[in-house]
């Protein structure tokens, strides 16, 4: 618990987005797995992006 507490605050001072975008969320609506995962892994990016993400994700 202490290790991700750690890296979450490294990961949001290291943060390369400054301004993070509103994204919002579609429905799988039947959508195969792997089409959904996709486009949740690219708004993460959009949002998230430091060496910590990099790093472990």
């Amino acid at each position: 618990e202490l290790l991700a507490f750690l890296l979450d605050g490294l990961h949001e001072d290291l943060n390369r987005v400054k301004r993070k975008p509103y994204i919002e969320t579609k429905e799988a609506d039947g959508r195969p797995d792997e089409e959904v995962a996709e486009e949740f892994w690219a708004n993460h990016k959009a949002r998230n992006d430091s060496i910590i993400v990099d790093i472990c994700q």
